[in-house]
């Protein structure tokens, strides 16, 4: 005669164990994807002038911003955020024309620095997340 067996399994601790897996992978990706933007800064190819008694080599158009202050580089940063259902992951920046920059003007052509970072490295991104889960 067979025996009944019985499987229990706590779904809440199962969905607690993916959240965290979840949420280290993300955050491991986004610290790369930091450090993608940050390492994009570079000398320009664009004009060169004088500003401050500085000389400034600019950014051609569909080149990452130059770095003139550092301001811009300094401020990227990233979050994951948390909710019920997702784990987001945020990179970017707060200042107030870094948006300009990444998306261009009427008068000013794009200077994309966060798009590449994230279009240009899915693969690596993916191991980062990968990675960042098995920890």
């Amino acid at each position: 005669m067979a025996k009944d067996v019985e499987i229990k399994i706590d779904l809440g601790a199962s969905v607690k164990w993916l959240r965290q897996k979840t949420t280290s992978g993300m955050e491991y990706a986004t610290v790369f994807i930091e450090g993608v933007v940050k390492r994009s800064f570079q000398p320009g190819h664009g004009r060169t002038y004088i500003r401050h008694g500085k000389e400034h080599k600019a950014s051609a158009p569909g080149e990452p911003p130059a770095v003139d202050t550092g301001r811009l580089r300094s401020s990227i940063t990233h979050a994951v955020e948390t909710t019920d259902n997702e784990v987001i992951g945020y990179v970017g920046s707060n200042v107030e024309y870094a948006k300009e920059l990444e998306l261009g003007t009427e008068r000013v052509a794009e200077r994309p620095f966060l798009r590449p970072a994230l279009f240009n490295n899915q693969a690596e991104i993916a191991k980062k997340f990968i990675e960042g889960a098995k920890r």
